[in-house]
């Protein structure tokens, strides 16, 4: 996951790969892209919707990765 730091008011801010603030729409994403890989590490879910949001999880991974908000390899959760 993205650094965090604490702002001299107290705030967690997310940052980005090379330092900078998250906006609202990369914050965003990056609590979607959470989302997305816990919900494709549950086992218990249909076969239908564990390929579906290994789907979503890898389009949303493509995205913070050109954006420089996160980098990590999916292959462990088979996207």
């Amino acid at each position: 996951m993205s650094p965090n730091v604490t702002a001299i008011t107290g705030e967690s801010t997310s940052l980005d790969l090379l330092g900078t603030p998250l906006d609202l729409a990369e914050d965003t994403l990056l609590n979607v892209y959470a989302k997305l890989k816990h919900l494709v590490s549950d086992d218990s879910l249909a076969p239908c919707v564990a390929s579906n949001a290994r789907v979503a999880l890898s389009a949303i991974g493509v995205a913070l990765t050109d954006l420089a908000v996160e980098f990590e390899p999916l292959t462990d959760l088979s996207c």
